[in-house]
């Protein structure tokens, strides 16, 4: 993908380009979970490179879900497993912790053409894992910034089963029936009629 950087910042979700240092941000507060989302789009001190960043913030005091009405014990402390932690969803952050769930970074290529260099998307490597990578880091920061407008945090797990797949013929992805010729039928044939 390369393109003008104003259509790479509408891409993202900002309608002008932005000064050096200067950042947009977007965020939202979830009171009952204590989860914080925010999503934000930078320009480096020279102008030549853009970062767009997703993160949640947890709250100290924040109960778990699934610990509420049991009573947690403060005074044991439990070293959780790195190997539970990746199979957990994209919106699990622990009491008091942060998740970066999206990283790109974005500068001039050829000319005044920019395009994303580095995408990471919980802590996967994203970079040519597929044709159309960087349109579709895009496309999930958008859409990230999309419900936080509308005062929700996204299920992130959902947004990036959605956005971050190969859909191209070759890559396994999904085939739909457009453009096909939709087939002759006749009559007689849809009742199991034979004449």
């Amino acid at each position: 993908m390369r393109v003008q950087l104003e259509e790479l910042l509408q891409k993202l979700g900002v309608n002008y380009i932005l000064s050096p240092y200067e950042t947009m941000p977007w965020v939202h507060y979830d009171e009952e979970k204590g989860i914080t989302c925010s999503a934000e789009i930078r320009m480096g001190p020279t102008a030549e490179d853009v970062e767009a960043e997703i993160q949640l913030l947890r709250d100290e005091d924040a109960e778990d879900e699934d610990e509420e009405g049991e009573g947690s014990s403060v005074g044991s402390m439990e070293i959780p497993d790195p190997d539970e932690q990746k199979s957990e969803g994209a919106n699990v952050v622990p009491p008091g912790g942060r998740k970066q769930v999206l990283w790109m970074r974005a500068d001039a290529a050829v000319g005044n053409q920019w395009g994303p260099k580095q995408l990471r998307v919980n802590d996967k490597n994203y970079v040519n894992e597929f044709h159309g990578w960087e349109g579709k880091g895009c496309d999930l920061f958008r859409a990230t910034i999309e419900s936080l407008q509308m005062g929700e945090i996204p299920d992130f797990d959902d947004l990036i089963d959605e956005n971050m797949q190969d859909d191209s013929l070759y890559g396994g992805g999904r085939r739909g029936r457009i453009g096909r010729k939709s087939p002759n039928i006749k009559p007689g044939q849809l009742l199991g009629m034979k004449k």
